[in-house]
C-alpha cells in the first residue's frame, strides 16, 4: 500500500480530507434519532424544521465523540425530495459531507477534474455568523458536501437550535469514536466508473483490491471490492460490485435500495468488546458467525485469545503483528439495505479485513435466507 500512495500529487484541500458530517433522508426523523440515542449512545444536539423557519423538514442533529450524523424526515408531502427518496430507497444515507477550507475553489477543482454539479457554492448565514457549501453527484441518488464552517459559532449550521436539553438520555458509552469507512453497493459493471469518479475528483487512490468473481472450477462468493483512500488515510470509500448472475448480499442492496447507494458506515470503537456489549444490551442485534470460523482462527493463531472474539461474535484479521477486530449490526430498517459495522484497530493496523470477507457474507447470506429475503440461485 506505501508504493501506492507515494505518488507525487499537488497540494489541494483534498489531500486533508476527512469525513464530516453524514446525512440520513428517512420517513419520521424523530423515531430514528430516537434509536440512534437509545441503541448506539448519541446525543441529540440541534434540530431544523418549521419552527426555525425550514416548512419543508424536520432535521436532527446528533454526534458520538467525532462521529456527526444529520437524520431528516420531510414535514410535508410537498417536501418531494426528501419524500421521493424514501419512497425509492427506504430509509438511507443521502448525503457524505467534507469539510474543506475553500468551498469555491474545491468545487471548481472537483468540476475541471469531471464531477459532476448539483448545489453550485452558497452561503448559509444567521446572527451566528455564516456556513459555505456546494454539492457533487454521486452514485444514483446520493451527494458529496463540501462545507465550510470557520465562521460560524452555532450549534451546526444556521437553522438549527439547540435541543440537549429535551434529548436527556444518557446511559452506558457506547465507546464508538469516529468513522472509519464507508461502504458502498454499485451495479455490476459500475465500479470502474465511480472508482474513476473518486479519484480523478478527490485524488484519492485505489489502495486495495479484492477479485472475487466466480470463476470454473473455483468456489468464490462473487463480488469485486475496491478500497480508495485519501492522502492522509483518514477517508476510506469501499465500492463493491456483483458478480454476474449471483445473488449476493450486495445484489440484494441494490434490489432492494433500487439502485446503487451506500450500503454501510464503520464506526472505529476505542473498545469493540465494550461496544458489542452497551449495544447489544440496548437492543442491537448482530450478524453471527458459525463456530467453524474462530476454530479455524486459532488454529492459524495459536497466540491469538479467540476467547473473547467468540464470546462476542468478533472476527478478527491479523497483518504484521497488527490486529483488525470488527462485527457488523443487521440491518437497522425493515428492508434488507443499510447497516453498521464497528471496527478496533489495535497495533497500528492499516488493513481492510479482506480475509474476513468471505466469512461476513457467507454470514450475512445465510441470515437473509432465513428471513426469506435473499432466494438463492
Amino acid at each position: 500500500m506505501e508504493n501506492l500512495s507515494q505518488n507525487t500529487v499537488i497540494e489541494s484541500d483534498f489531500l486533508k480530507m476527512e469525513y464530516d458530517y453524514i446525512e440520513y433522508y428517512v420517513g419520521m426523523a424523530k423515531m430514528v434519532v430516537y434509536w440512534h440515542v437509545k441503541a448506539l449512545g448519541f446525543k441529540a444536539v440541534a434540530y431544523c424544521g418549521p419552527e426555525t423557519g425550514y416548512p419543508d423538514r424536520c432535521s436532527y442533529y446528533i454526534v458520538k465523540n467525532d462521529i456527526k450524523l444529520v437524520i431528516t424526515s420531510a414535514s410535508q408531502p410537498s417536501s418531494y425530495k426528501i419524500v421521493s427518496f424514501v419512497d425509492l430507497h427506504g430509509n438511507g444515507i443521502k448525503k457524505i459531507s467534507v469539510k474543506v477550507n475553500n468551498v469555491a475553489e474545491s468545487f471548481q477543482a472537483a468540476l475541471k477534474n469531471g464531477g459532476i454539479p448539483l448545489q453550485h457554492p452558497a452561503i448559509l448565514s444567521d446572527e451566528h455568523g455564516f456556513v459555505e457549501q456546494a454539492s457533487l453527484k454521486v452514485f444514483d441518488d446520493n451527494e458529496i458536501v463540501l462545507i465550510n464552517y470557520d465562521n460560524y459559532q452555532g450549534d451546526f449550521m444556521p437553522g438549527y437550535r439547540n435541543i440537549e436539553g429535551d434529548w436527556d438520555m444518557s446511559g452506558e458509552d457506547s465507546a464508538l469514536e469516529k468513522i472509519d469507512h464507508v461502504a458502498c453497493a454499485l451495479r455490476l459493471n459500475e465500479i470502474g466508473l465511480w472508482e474513476n469518479y473518486f479519484n480523478s475528483i478527490f485524488q484519492s487512490k485505489t489502495v486495495k483490491q479484492f477479485d472475487e468473481r466466480q470463476k470454473p472450477g473455483e468456489k468464490k462468493i462473487g463480488i469485486l471490492l475496491k478500497v480508495l483512500q485519501s492522502d492522509n488515510k483518514q477517508m476510506n470509500n469501499v465500492l463493491v460490485e456483483p458478480d454476474h448472475g449471483i445473488k449476493s448480499q450486495v445484489q440484494l442492496f441494490i434490489d432492494q435500495n433500487y439502485g446503487a447507494g451506500i450500503q454501510h458506515i464503520a464506526f472505529c470503537s476505542s473498545n469493540i468488546f465494550k461496544s458489542v456489549e452497551v449495544l447489544r444490551a440496548n437492543g442491537v442485534k448482530f450478524t453471527k458467525y458459525p463456530e467453524t470460523y474462530y476454530d479455524n482462527l486459532a488454529a492459524k493463531y495459536p497466540n491469538l485469545d479467540v476467547a473473547p472474539l467468540r464470546k462476542h461474535g468478533v472476527l478478527c484479521d491479523v497483518l504484521d503483528g497488527a490486529l483488525l477486530f470488527q462485527i457488523f449490526t443487521a440491518p437497522i430498517g425493515d428492508r434488507a439495505t443499510f447497516f453498521y459495522e464497528i471496527v478496533q484497530r489495535v497495533n497500528n493496523y492499516e488493513g481492510f479485513g479482506l480475509d474476513n470477507i468471505t466469512a461476513l457474507f457467507e454470514a450475512m447470506e445465510i441470515e437473509l435466507t432465513e428471513k426469506g429475503s435473499l432466494v438463492k440461485a
